[in-house]
This record gives structure tokens, C-alpha cells and sequence, in this order.
């Protein structure tokens, strides 16, 4: 899973996950084209330890065209490769 290549502790179940508190780091990360892995990878980033490079936000547009607008507004920092 992308959270895991961040160090999260992640403990799959029949009908869901378990997610233990854990320190994330940044890692070379993959949106594999989903909207929904690329917003949560995200958000995961902003409180990772050290930079995150996620491949595939363009995908983010279609549910949160604003996001990367909304998140600077608040101190968060991106620098894209689209």
C-alpha cells in the first residue's frame, strides 16, 4: 500500500483496515489514477516527515479542483509536475 511505503502501521481485516498511530515519512507515492488515493495521500503527506512526491494528483480535479489552491492558503506547500 502507498501509506505503508510512508511507515504506516496497517493491518488489513475482512471488511476494512486497521491503522495504528505511526510516524509517517515522505516516499515516492502513486495515485494509480484515483482521486480519492491521491486527496488521502496528500493530506498523509502534510504530516509526514520529509518531502512527498505523488505521482497522478492531476486526478484530484475531478472531485477537488481547488484543493492545492485551499491547502496554500493554509501554509501547505506544493510544487507540481503537471
Amino acid at each position: 500500500s502507498e501509506l505503508k511505503k510512508m511507515g504506516a502501521e496497517i493491518e488489513e481485516t475482512a471488511d476494512g483496515l486497521i491503522v495504528e498511530t505511526s510516524q509517517l515519512r515522505g516516499a515516492e507515492l502513486f495515485s494509480h489514477g484515483d482521486h480519492r488515493i491521491a486527496l488521502a495521500l496528500a493530506v498523509a503527506a502534510l504530516g509526514a516527515e520529509g518531502p512527498s512526491e505523488i505521482h497522478g494528483i492531476e486526478c484530484i480535479a475531478k472531485t477537488y479542483p481547488q484543493f492545492v489552491a485551499d491547502f496554500t492558503k493554509i501554509g501547505a506547500h506544493f510544487e507540481l509536475d503537471i
